[in-house]
Formats: structure tokens, C-alpha cells, sequence
């Protein structure tokens, strides 16, 4: 029997991750940022970059004004 293939991150996803302070965040990967909503990461900044190609249980190592942080991928679908 043939497995399913792997969901992956892309642009248009929503990706729930659990940040390496503990909490947990659902986000949109877009194209553009949009200034009202603190869910829209761009595919291109380093938390979208480092998401895109990714899928759950997988954990990503990314750049933040304050150094080097990871976070979990905990579950991704499709933007609302």
C-alpha cells in the first residue's frame, strides 16, 4: 500500500509551531506582509524561510533580533 505524501510548508499555509519559549503560535505564510495582521509571516523573512519545504514534528532553526531560536512544527494546512 502507497503512503501518503508528507505535507509541506509552502506559501498559503497555515502552520502551528511551538516556539522554543513554550507557547504556541498559528501562522500564515504569504507573500506580503500586512501591517494589521500579526499572523502573516512572508515567505522570505527568516521564520517563513526557514518554514517553507517543512513538515509537522519537524523543528526549525531561525535569525531573530536577539540571536538563533527554533521552533516546532506541531501541524500545517491550508490558509482560511
Amino acid at each position: 500500500m502507497a503512503s501518503e505524501p508528507t505535507a509541506r510548508a509552502e506559501v498559503g499555509s497555515t502552520v502551528t509551531l511551538r516556539f522554543a519559549d513554550g507557547t504556541e503560535q498559528a501562522l500564515h505564510i504569504g507573500e506580503s506582509a500586512n501591517a494589521d495582521d500579526a499572523t502573516l509571516i512572508t515567505y522570505d523573512s527568516p521564520l517563513g524561510s526557514a518554514l517553507l519545504g517543512r513538515s509537522a514534528g519537524d523543528t526549525v532553526r531561525y535569525r531573530t533580533p536577539a540571536g538563533h531560536t527554533t521552533a516546532e512544527v506541531l501541524a500545517l494546512g491550508d490558509a482560511p
